[in-house]
């Protein structure tokens, strides 16, 4: 399949010298076909609290955390991440500006340029297991002019609300609840029947988001790290997958097949600022 890759001459490091990034060691910003209302895209968005975006495709808010950055929101960031085992958070809440089918819509990261490295066979294998867990109906593509590892969003999330205007759920709270049956169908009533059958991709083609509710999809991860660049497997540990990706962020992307963007936010690393000569 071919999907959304922004273009590297629009993402050059940036300028903003890594000591003052006000979420070391990671600085988070817009891609260039995403805005962020209040935020020029040379700037870091929030982290720990929502902020507004739009795209072709939809508009409305977004929610990050990462367990080792640092948040604009300390107590709760502390709240959310304490105890557990989750490396990260995203909430995504907004409305699609045009209707499309649920088999469309991918989630994950994409490259603009080859990595420096793909991983050894073997790790590869590894990780291939560890997302697949986290993401059904993930595509794995690290060896091309333009990698990805992106799975549909609709089967990812592990919880995904559909409300009303004006009944959707607070993106800040710690827990939020499945809602999907009464629009979607009791064939995927739970959270395990909804990931099973959106994240195949012939089933979620009989599934269409509209244009007038509001969807919010709830996704955590306990294995990516992105505060430090790591991915943890198991009976390994800590993976550091920056040098495979090489001189180019990371990034939470969401796209169509054909490239309309729901989101792209790109996660630059400070340990890259030396090859940026800063």
């Amino acid at each position: 399949m071919t999907a959304y890759s922004s273009d590297f001459a629009e993402t050059a490091f940036p300028e903003m010298n890594p000591a003052d990034w006000p979420h070391k060691p990671v600085f988070v910003q817009a891609g260039s076909n995403t805005k962020v209302l209040g935020v020029d895209r040379n700037r870091p968005v929030p982290l720990g609290v929502p902020f507004k975006v739009e795209s072709s495709l939809f508009e409305g808010k977004v929610l990050l955390r990462f367990r080792n950055a640092k948040s604009d929101d300390p107590s709760a960031h502390s709240e959310y991440f304490k105890g557990g085992k989750r490396l990260m958070q995203t909430v995504i809440q907004g409305r699609f500006k045009r209707p499309i089918k649920m088999s469309d819509i991918y989630v994950g990261s994409v490259f603009p340029r080859t990595l420096a490295g793909a991983p050894p066979p073997t790790m590869a294998k590894i990780m291939d297991a560890v997302i697949s867990r986290i993401a059904p109906g993930l595509v794995m593509d690290l060896s091309s002019e333009n990698p990805k590892v992106i799975a549909l969003l609709a089967g990812t999330a592990q919880t995904m609300s559909i409300d009303s205007p004006g009944e959707e759920p607070d993106i800040t709270l710690p827990v939020i609840r499945e809602n999907v049956a009464w629009s979607l169908g009791i064939s995927v009533a739970t959270e395990s029947k909804r990931r099973k059958i959106l994240g195949n991709p012939t089933k979620a083609a009989s599934y269409e988001f509209d244009t007038t509710s509001i969807y919010t999809f709830h996704t955590y991860d306990e294995a990516m790290d992105y505060g430090l660049g790591t991915m943890r497997i198991p009976l390994y540990g800590e993976y550091d997958i920056k040098p495979m990706i090489g001189h180019q962020p990371l990034s939470l992307t969401a796209t169509t097949q054909d490239g309309d963007v729901l989101y792209d936010l790109l996660i630059w690393h400070e340990s890259l600022s030396e090859l940026a000569g800063l």
